[in-house]
Order: structure tokens, then C-alpha cells, then sequence
């Protein structure tokens, strides 16, 4: 969990367009600074991707 991502210091361009984004996902600026970290993360592969498998159940549900 990140801690204190309240006094992360983003160039303004860079503040401006999380606090954008945060709004439209209706999310709070450290629970995307979470999003996107973790995404980036994953994507990098510094953590490792959640895999799924097509043949588990799982009751109608996704």
C-alpha cells in the first residue's frame, strides 16, 4: 500500500491531468496513483500479471 501519496510532487501538466482522470473514474487521486503504479508495474514486468484460467468455473460470473 502506498502511504503519503498526498505529498507526492507532480509537475502541474502531470497533477492536473491525474486529478482530470481521477474525476472521471470517480476514483481518489491515491487510489489511481495505486492504478497506475501497480499497471505500470505489470506492464514492465516488475510484479507479476494476475493470470485467469479460461476453464475454472466461475458461476456466471467474470
Amino acid at each position: 500500500m502506498l502511504r503519503n501519496v498526498a505529498g507526492v510532487l507532480l509537475e502541474p501538466p502531470t497533477d492536473d491531468a491525474l486529478n482530470s482522470i481521477a474525476a472521471e473514474m470517480r476514483a481518489c487521486r491515491s487510489d489511481l496513483i495505486q492504478i497506475v503504479l501497480r499497471e505500470w508495474l505489470e506492464t514492465n514486468a516488475y510484479l507479476s500479471i494476475h493470470e485467469f484460467d479460461d476453464d475454472s468455473e466461475s458461476d456466471g460470473s467474470a
